[in-house]
């Protein structure tokens, strides 16, 4: 399956820092105290959670600063539940082959 949680110990900082490095004021994420919790395994996509329950896919491009297009950068697709992003979880883990 190419989405998984993360293993918090080791994964959580280094991921969580990351987002907050490339995040700047204008992005939609920006101000949503968003937490990672899941990534995916064949790309720099992670998943995160948002304070007001919304989640999101971002992929991270591993900037060492906030871009300069906040409003386009990193770039996101927003889900406002988990029922909502289940589908793209098990297509994508269909096309990633996996029959679980």
């Amino acid at each position: 399956m190419p989405w998984r949680p993360l293993n918090h110990s080791r994964e959580l900082p280094g991921l969580q820092l990351q987002l907050e490095r490339e995040l700047a004021e204008g992005h939609p994420l920006w101000g949503k105290d968003a937490e990672v919790v899941g990534r995916r395994v064949d790309n720099d996509d992670v998943l995160v959670l948002c304070c007001d329950g919304t989640m999101a896919a971002v992929h991270l491009d591993w900037a060492t600063g906030p871009h300069i297009n906040p409003a386009e950068y990193p770039s996101i697709i927003t889900y406002q539940s988990l029922a909502e992003l289940q589908p793209i979880i098990d297509s994508d883990a269909n096309d990633y082959g996996d029959d679980d």
